[in-house]
């Protein structure tokens, strides 16, 4: 069984379309882990996605251009092993995802976005 890399060793995708919170929660992750990549909509996340294949996507739903439920159902279709969370600002069923490991809801608390990315690594492994 492969351990799971610690925090410091991760590259990450973050997607996020509200500058404010990419700029924020971008710059926590970038002092956590080895490499984030960020994007502002679902196309240039998949884009990167497919480019670096990091090891974990966290990323908004609602955002122009392309927006998260299609990106994850992209990424599903090349990959179905990488841990997607979802950040979000809605609790409905309308902003479900059975394809993301997990959803958090806005505001995002730093460090419990940190441990829900060990968390979903964790049990990716075990699986």
């Amino acid at each position: 069984m492969t351990s799971i890399p610690q925090l410091s060793e991760l590259e990450i995708l973050y997607v996020e379309d509200e500058p404010v919170a990419r700029m924020s929660i971008g710059a926590f992750l970038k002092r956590q882990v080895a490499t984030l990549h960020t994007a502002e909509n679902g196309k240039e996340g998949f884009e990167l996605f497919v480019t670096h294949r990091p090891k974990v996507v966290i990323t908004d739903l609602e955002m122009p251009v392309m927006n998260g439920m299609e990106m994850i159902r992209r990424i599903r279709e090349v990959d179905n092993g990488t841990p997607i969370i979802i950040t979000t600002a809605y609790d409905d069923e309308a902003h479900r995802c059975d394809q993301a490991d997990r959803v958090i809801l806005k505001p995002i608390i730093f460090n419990h976005l940190l441990q829900q990315v060990t968390d979903c690594l964790t049990e990716r492994r075990q699986s």
